[in-house]
C-alpha cells in the first residue's frame, strides 16, 4: 500500500504565486492589446471622417467611405454595425480627449472597465483644461481602486469641474425617468427603472430587508425519517429561495398589489424607511449653499433631496473631515448612540477588503489585532468586514495591518500587499500640490489625521 503524498507548503506557494504573476501578466497583455484596439479605431474613424468645410459631394463620398468600413470591420468580427459605429465613435473621443487614459490602459496601469468609468463620468466636463485635470486625478485614484468603488469616488470629484450645478442637472435628468421592459429566453423578461437615485437605493434596501425577514422566518429543517424530535413533517414544502429570488418576488408582489390610489407621483421620499447613509455638508443643509451631498456607494445627489431624507432622519450625525487629507477625524451625534460604531460606519461604508463593497451595515466590525492577543477596542485597530472576508482573515494565510488609523494593508498568501484607504478619504483628498502649498505654510488649524483633537489616539467624539 503507498503512503499518501506529503504536502509540500513551498511547493504549493511557488506554483500559486506563479499562477498569479500568470493572471497579472495576462491583465496587462490584454490591456495593452485594448488600448491599440482604440487606437486603430480612432485612425480608421480619421481616415473616413468627413473633411472640414466638404463639398456636398465631398461629405457623400466621405459617407459611403464610412459606412463601407463599418460593414467591412462587422462581417470580419462577427459584430453588429451598431456596435462597430459607437466602437468608432468611442474611440475617437477617447483618443481625442482622454488620452493620458489610453495612455495608462497601454502601460496595464487601468483596465478597460476603469477607462470606460473614467470616460462615463468625464464626458460631460466640456473645458478641455478642466477634463485633463480630471483625468489625471481620476488615474491616480484609479490605480488604487475597483471600477466599482471608483465610479461614486469620481462622480464626487467631477462635481468640482463641471459648469452646471447638480441641481440643475437633476430637474434635467428627473425628467427622463422611465420604465423599460426587455424580453429575454426561456419564457422571462427584465424590467429596469430609471429613476432618482435616492429612491433606487432605498427601494432595493427595503426589498433586502423584507427578504431577510422572510429568511429569519423560516421553520428549521425538519428532522430526517426516524427522528421524532423538531416540528413539521417530510412533506411540508420548504421556502428555499434565494435573495435575489425573494428580492424579485417581494418586488412583484408589491407592484401587482398596490393600486393607483397609493401613487404618490414619484415623491417617495417620506416613504424611505431603509438605512441610508448621505453625508450633507453643513452649509447645503441651512441652504447657504448647493455644494453637493453623497449618497454611500452612489456618489453626488441634489441638495434639496438631502435636505428632504435630513428633515425625516430620527437622527443627524456631524462628520468631522481632515482638511489636508479628507479622512473622517470624528463623529457626534445629537441623538444619543454607540459613538465608536457610528463613527468607524462614516469612515469606513463598506467592507474594508479591497474592491469589496458590501455595506457596513451587513459587516462585522473586526479586531485588525485580535482581542484575544490583547488588540484594543479603538478607531485604529477596528475596521468593517463581510462575513466572507472576516472569514479570510481568521481562518485563511490572508494577514491584514491596520498601518495607520483607517489605512489597512492586506497580505496574500503569495506575499503581494494591497493597501485599502478609507473612501472618504479618496473621495475628498485635494490635489498635491495644495497638500504640499498647505504644510509649507503650516497653518494653525492643520493638524495630523493620525492624532485628531482630544484623547491622544482616539477620536474626539
Amino acid at each position: 500500500m503507498s503512503a499518501d503524498p506529503v504536502f509540500d507548503a513551498s511547493t504549493a506557494f511557488v506554483a500559486v504565486s506563479r499562477l498569479v504573476d500568470g493572471f497579472e501578466a495576462g491583465r496587462r497583455s490584454r490591456a495593452a492589446a485594448e488600448a491599440a484596439e482604440i487606437r486603430l479605431l480612432a485612425d480608421a474613424a480619421a481616415a473616413v471622417a468627413r473633411p472640414a468645410h466638404a463639398s456636398p459631394d465631398q461629405a457623400r463620398r466621405a459617407e459611403l467611405s464610412r459606412r463601407a468600413l463599418v460593414a467591412d470591420l462587422a462581417a470580419s468580427t462577427r459584430t453588429s454595425e451598431r456596435t462597430v459605429t459607437r466602437l468608432l465613435s468611442e474611440a475617437t473621443d477617447l483618443c481625442a480627449r482622454f488620452t493620458a487614459g489610453v495612455d495608462a490602459l497601454a502601460r496595464g496601469e487601468i483596465s478597460r472597465q476603469h477607462l470606460a468609468t473614467i470616460h462615463d463620468i468625464g464626458d460631460p466636463i466640456d473645458d478641455d483644461a478642466a477634463r485633463d485635470e480630471f483625468v489625471r486625478i481620476a488615474l491616480d485614484r484609479a490605480r488604487q481602486l475597483t471600477p466599482g468603488r471608483l465610479a461614486p469616488v469620481l462622480r464626487a470629484v467631477a462635481e468640482r469641474f463641471l459648469d452646471r450645478c447638480l441641481d440643475e442637472r437633476r430637474i434635467e435628468a428627473n425628467s427622463r425617468r422611465s420604465v423599460e421592459v426587455v424580453d429575454l429566453p426561456d419564457n422571462q423578461a427584465a424590467l429596469t427603472l430609471t429613476a432618482d437615485a435616492t429612491l433606487i437605493h432605498g427601494i432595493h434596501d427595503r426589498i433586502t430587508a423584507q427578504a431577510r425577514s422572510v429568511i429569519a422566518a423560516r421553520e428549521p429543517v425538519p428532522p430526517a425519517a426516524g427522528d421524532t424530535g423538531g416540528a413539521g413533517g417530510e412533506d411540508e414544502p420548504r421556502d428555499t429561495r434565494t435573495m435575489d429570488q425573494l428580492r424579485a418576488d417581494i418586488l412583484t408582489d408589491t407592484l401587482l398589489t398596490a393600486g393607483p390610489q397609493d401613487c404618490v407621483a414619484g415623491e417617495g421620499l417620506d416613504a424611505i424607511r431603509p438605512t441610508v447613509q448621505v453625508t450633507v455638508p453643513v452649509l447645503t443643509m441651512t441652504g447657504a449653499s448647493d455644494e453637493p451631498c453623497l449618497l454611500a456607494g452612489y456618489g453626488p445627489i441634489d441638495s434639496e433631496t438631502a435636505r428632504a431624507l435630513a428633515a425625516a432622519a430620527p437622527g443627524w450625525e456631524r462628520v468631522m473631515t481632515s482638511p489636508v487629507t479628507g479622512a473622517v477625524l470624528a463623529v457626534d451625534r445629537y441623538r444619543p448612540g454607540p459613538a465608536l460604531q457610528r463613527f468607524l460606519a462614516a469612515r469606513d461604508e463598506h467592507c474594508r477588503f479591497p474592491g469589496c463593497r458590501r455595506p457596513v451595515r451587513r459587516c462585522d466590525i473586526d479586531h485588525t489585532i485580535a482581542r484575544v492577543d490583547d488588540g484594543p477596542t479603538r478607531h485604529e485597530n477596528l475596521a468593517h468586514l463581510c462575513r466572507r472576508h472576516h472569514v479570510l482573515k481568521s481562518i485563511d494565510a490572508w494577514t491584514v495591518e491596520q498601518v495607520s488609523p483607517g489605512v489597512l494593508v492586506w497580505t496574500s498568501p503569495t506575499g503581494r500587499r494591497h493597501t485599502d484607504r478609507p473612501e472618504p478619504t479618496v473621495r475628498f483628498v485635494p490635489d498635491q500640490a495644495l497638500l504640499d502649498r498647505r504644510r509649507i505654510t503650516r497653518e494653525p488649524w492643520l493638524f495630523s489625521d493620525d492624532h485628531p483633537p482630544g484623547t491622544p489616539g482616539a477620536p474626539p467624539f
